[in-house]
């Protein structure tokens, strides 16, 4: 078993819907990361839960890229 990295650059991350519920990292042009949960998104912002069940929203404006995992068969 193995993992692949999905990355989400800043035109793909509006309205995309299979992040909901996914654990991601998110980097912002500042390029501070951030980790936890997407809980919401829409073409102009995401919220993101951390471990801490804080949350926390961004301006897709303010968003470099977006990593995920897949965990794969092979």
């Amino acid at each position: 078993m193995g993992k692949r990295q999905i990355i989400y650059t800043a035109s793909q991350i509006g309205g995309a819907r299979e992040l909901l519920d996914k654990e991601i990292n998110l980097v912002t042009k500042e390029r501070r990361v951030w980790h936890g949960y997407v809980t919401a998104i829409d073409q102009d912002k995401i919220e993101l839960r951390d471990s801490r069940f804080w949350k926390h929203t961004f301006k897709v404006a303010d968003i470099d890229k977006i990593y995920g995992e897949v965990v794969t068969d092979y």
